[in-house]
């Protein structure tokens, strides 16, 4: 993804703090990004976002090779009631960081949602910065063309704001002949 003009993306401290709960957004974009440490989860979940259709991720360090980070990719209806099955969930205790993308709107739903896990999953797998904490493969949603489209979009914007927000594993490692 190579962007030509300038963007803004707008972060908001929820609670002044670095350290605290983290919005981020772009102006015309329809999407939200929540941002918690895993010791903050409990806040998160509380907000309205948490309740809406989207896409979460879960990082942290690998500690089979400490060298990368570890992502688990997921969907849901209503986030928050995924990701407190997450927070429970021993062989997920890896994860110190969560991010949750939402739509502000009600145009959002499940099979957006599970369109966008299946390609975040591949791009995660292209990239090989991070390690896949997902069992099994989200499979190819088919969705209207109009649709997809739309979707691609808003993947575009998704690829725009993690790593303002410090969650870097989709960024395509550099090309050492394009380097020197």
């Amino acid at each position: 993804m190579t962007n030509s003009t300038g963007r803004t993306v707008r972060l908001f401290l929820v609670d002044g703090s670095p350290s605290g709960l983290m919005t981020a957004e772009i102006m015309n974009w329809t999407g939200h990004a929540l941002i918690a440490s895993r010791s903050r989860i409990g806040e998160a979940l509380k907000r309205e976002e948490a309740s809406r259709t989207g896409v979460y991720f879960l990082l942290g360090d690998d500690p089979e090779q400490p060298t990368k980070k570890k992502v688990y990719i997921g969907e849901g209806d209503v986030v928050s009631d995924r990701i407190k099955a997450h927070v429970t969930d021993g062989s997920k205790d890896f994860w110190t960081r969560a991010c949750f993308i939402t739509s502000k709107d009600a145009n959002f739903i499940k099979a957006h949602a599970r369109y966008l896990e299946n390609r975040l999953v591949q791009l995660t797998r292209i990239a090989n910065r991070a390690n896949l904490a997902n069992s099994n493969e989200p499979g190819k949603k088919a969705l209207p063309e109009s649709d997809i489209a739309d979707m691609e979009f808003f993947l575009e914007q998704i690829q725009l704001v993690l790593p303002v927000v410090d969650f870097d594993f989709l960024l395509p490692k550099p090309d050492r002949k394009s380097v020197v």
